[in-house]
């Protein structure tokens, strides 16, 4: 196991470099404040160009900084179950689906589109097996108003264990692009489809129809509500 945070290798490097967080903070280009969190664990939303601005900074390796001397890019593999060090990143997607020629969705990854990494207490606090499991996308619409609005970035558990509750929210995707919705799984089978804003109906799929959508994932966060640094 990786024994120290983040905040540590930093508070670490500013002793041997002699240098203050007053100085850091400077040539990083972030406030004091959002360092002083960072350094003490309270970021749970690291975004990737901060770590980039402080490794460089700091005049070390960014794999340093962000796992440790023992960092390994296994961790990120969906073969690992666990969480193994403090920061992961959440990649943002773009998906797309037809049902009359794809068996799956097809994801296409935004790898320099504003990554963010999200602190090992965000994972286990909403009991996420595996963070290679969790996914970013852009909602458009505004379906799920007010709780998730027009251009909110939402955090998909894709779980292929995960099981549909009643109720709760998920990414799913149909020929028309990626939906997010609350789904109902009622006992004479099929699915209901429900928004939140009061505007839009109940839709209703049959068994039949159910096969031309295909459920991504729990949408367990929004873009909106998260800190970051």
């Amino acid at each position: 196991m990786i024994d120290k945070t983040i905040g540590e290798r930093i508070k670490q490097t500013l002793y041997e470099k002699r240098m203050t967080g007053f100085e850091l903070a400077s040539k990083a280009k972030i406030s004091e404040g959002g360092l002083s969190q960072i350094i003490n664990n309270k970021i749970v939303n690291l975004k990737v160009d901060t770590a980039l601005r402080i490794a460089k900074a700091l005049n070390v390796s960014p794999m340093w900084l962000l796992l440790g001397d023992k960092s390994d890019e296994s961790l990120f593999s969906e073969e690992h179950p666990v969480i193994g060090s403090d920061y992961y990143p959440v990649p943002r997607y773009e998906v797309t689906f037809d049902p009359k020629t794809d068996t799956e969705p097809k994801f296409v990854e935004y790898k320099y589109d504003r990554l963010s990494l999200f602190h090992k207490s965000y994972f286990e606090k909403y009991g996420i097996r595996s963070c290679a499991f969790c996914k970013s996308f852009k909602v458009t619409g505004d379906s799920m108003e007010p709780l998730i609005k027009n251009g909110d970035y939402v955090i998909v558990d894709c779980d292929p264990k995960l099981k549909i509750v009643d109720g709760d929210i998920y990414a799913f995707c149909d020929a028309s692009g990626l939906h997010v919705k609350r789904l109902i799984a009622p006992l004479r089978g099929g699915l209901i489809i429900r928004s939140d804003n009061r505007l839009y109906e109940d839709e209703f799929l049959s068994k039949e129809e159910v096969s031309s959508i295909r459920v991504i994932g729990h949408v367990i966060d929004r873009a909106g509500s998260i800190i970051g640094a």
